[in-house]
Formats: C-alpha cells, structure tokens, sequence
C-alpha cells in the first residue's frame, strides 16, 4: 500500500513522536510505500529522523485537490483505495477525500473535523496494526451482483452448512468484532471503505446513506451497525446524509426475526417486512433523485434489500445500493417489490405493494477476500 501522511501527524503535543516515526519506517521495510507531504518547505527535523529510511518528503501546494494521491498511486502501479491517508488535520482530509483514498485519524490531534472521522488510531501501535491488517486486503468484495432495482455487494460468508467449526468461529469472530470495536473494527471499516472506494461508491452524486432496522428497532439510530455505517460514511463520502440520530428507515412496529422464525414462516414472503417499516418523513424531500446507500448486517434470501429498494424507488432514488457485511448460502432472490401507496407512511401488502418475481439473484464470488477476512478476525 501507499501511506501518505503531513508533519503535522508526527507531532504529539507539538513535538515528533519518535514512535509514530519508527511505524512510517516500519512500514517501508515491510514493502510499502510511505511518504509525508506538504505546502510548506521540508521541516528542519525530518532528516535527521528519516534519512536514509525510505520515507520520502514532497512539498505539495495545493494539495487538498489530492492530486498527489493520484499521480503517485498511478506511478506505483497502485489504484487509490490503496493509499492510506494518516489525517492530523483538514488539509489531510481533504487530500484524502480528494484522492479517493483511505482515510485514518491520528487520534493524537486535537482537529474536531479529524476527530469526526469513522476511522481512528489512538496510538501508533494501532496504526502498525491497521496497516498490516489492511494491506492483505484487495479490495474485493466476497459476493457482488446487480439486480433489477439494486446493486448488492456482501463482504464475507457467514454460511456455516457443510463448513467445519471454524467456519462457525469466523461468524462469531465477526460478530464481536462489529460490537466491541478496537483495531480490527478499524481494519474491517478501512477494508470496506477500500472495497467501496474500489467499486467506484464514494464518487456517486448525491449519496444517502441508510441502515436496515432490526427487527425490534427502536429507531434511535443508536444500534451498533448505525455506528458502524456512519463510521463508513465519513470515510467513503463528504455526504452528511443521512443524519446522525435520525434513521433512513422507521421501525413502526417489531417483526419477526427472520432467522429464528420456525418451519411455518415463509422466509420467501415479502409481506411482513412491507408492513413493518417506512421511510423516515424527515426525509420526504431528500429521497428524489438521490444514489442511496443501504447496510444490514447480513442477508440470506434478500427479502429486506428489495423491500428497501422498492420503497425508495417508489420515493424517487435515482439507484439503490445494498451493502451487507455476511451472506448466508447461495438462496439469494432478486425481489422485486414495487411500492404502490405512500412510503413514507405504513403500509398494507394488499393495498400498497405487489411482488413482480423474486428470481434467484446472479453475481460473482471472490474466494481470496474470505481468506484476508479470516486472517484479520482469527
């Protein structure tokens, strides 16, 4: 990968960090390509900490355009979700958005607007720790494929039929990651961003971002994969929507939990999730027009993406995008769920929705992301 990072991130309270140093070193030794930028002239230190290390200095003015992202990955033979943007400040920020790169917090700066971003590392350990984690990573999503009102994109598979225990473990293991956070979270999230830069996500106009509801939703916007897409969201995009506290999608009320349903639910039925949630009135003008993202944890026949999808097509987006983090087996439908009452209010099946077909939803699967993705959980 190529680490880009400013003077200004090697600073912990006005002073060089000589540990944040020794991990751009590190970094060159394990093969990556590390390099510190800026408007202004080379510091007067930095020789005397990386000369003849590898880590090489560029003043850059005008960097905030990214520019120097691009050409430097396009040099390298790297595309930009390779690059891996260490922010301390709004400067780096913007290169890294600009660039279409990878962008992590130093936790150390005191920056609000850094300090807002999803990714974060508190000390420089964590940083190793993310960049060797990241690295084996290629930007691959498990599963991808384009349906008829959604594109879906699965970043693991979570199927434990016919697997053996450790199949079972890689599924809990992803579970407690998303839950308790720390460096392997940050991994995970720098990991979709990559995939989701790869794919040409973040570059979509007029984005807006949602979170599928659990099934018991109280609509706080407070449950951990609202976290975790907002945490995504300032990495991927500049877009603020949708807001922090106010969800896409209203729970109005409980559902059952598809997984643990018995024998006599009918998974294949679109009916209940139709009846059980709508789109947030608050944004009845902001639907239109909009490339819309949405995030579940994970998908088995796909009911909940072409619910979603029906409901905001029906609302006027100008694409739906599903993202999930787990796939069960290969039962994937492409539903096709037309919305034809009001979808910002509760609907009835009978009266405002009727399913085209549900046939089984193509894509592509990609072996080796499942393979990085169990290195980095264990």
């Amino acid at each position: 990968m190529l680490l880009v990072t400013s003077p200004k991130a090697l600073l912990i309270n006005g002073q060089v960090d000589n540990s944040v140093a020794q991990v751009l070193i590190e970094a060159v030794r394990d093969n990556h390509i590390v390099g510190v930028t800026s408007n202004q002239a080379k510091p007067d230190w930095f020789d005397g900490i990386f000369a003849g290390t590898g880590v090489q200095f560029q003043q850059e003015i005008g960097r905030r355009d990214g520019g120097i992202i691009k050409r430097t990955a396009e040099k390298q033979g790297l595309a930009p979700q390779d690059v891996l943007v260490l922010a301390a400040s709004q400067n780096d920020i913007a290169m890294g958005k600009n660039g279409k790169a990878v962008i992590v917090a130093a936790g150390w700066t005191n920056e609000p607007k850094v300090l807002d971003l999803g990714i974060q590392v508190a000390t420089p350990n964590s940083l190793r720790e993310i960049l060797h984690l990241t690295s084996e990573w290629d930007g691959k999503w498990w599963f991808t494929g384009e349906g008829a009102s959604f594109s879906l994109h699965v970043l693991s598979d979570l199927s434990t039929f016919g697997k053996d225990f450790d199949q079972q473990q890689f599924r809990s293991n992803l579970t407690n990651t998303i839950k308790n956070g720390g460096p392997r979270l940050n991994a995970l999230l720098a990991m979709t961003a990559r995939s989701m830069l790869a794919q040409g996500i973040g570059s979509l106009p007029r984005l807006l971002w949602g979170v599928f509801p659990s099934s018991t939703s109280n609509n706080s916007d407070s449950e951990v994969l609202s976290d975790f897409t907002h945490r995504l969201r300032t990495t991927v995009s500049n877009v603020r929507m949708a807001r922090r506290g106010e969800p896409l999608f209203i729970r109005h009320r409980p559902s059952t939990k598809r997984s643990a349903a018995g024998a006599g639910v009918d998974r294949l039925d679109p009916c209940e999730q139709v009846e059980t949630i709508h789109i947030n009135p608050a944004y009845s003008t902001n639907v239109a027009g909009r490339n819309v993202i949405v995030v579940d944890d994970c998908t088995t026949y796909g009911v909940s993406f072409g619910v979603a999808a029906g409901l905001l097509k029906k609302a006027g987006a100008e694409s739906v995008t599903c993202i999930s983090l787990g796939k069960f087996g290969r039962s994937l439908r492409d539903f096709q769920v037309q919305i034809t009452g009001d979808p910002f209010k509760p609907l009835s099946f009978k009266e405002g929705a009727i399913c085209h077909a549900n046939p089984f939803f193509s894509g592509q699967e990609n072996s080796s992301s499942q393979a990085a993705l169990k290195a980095l959980l264990g």
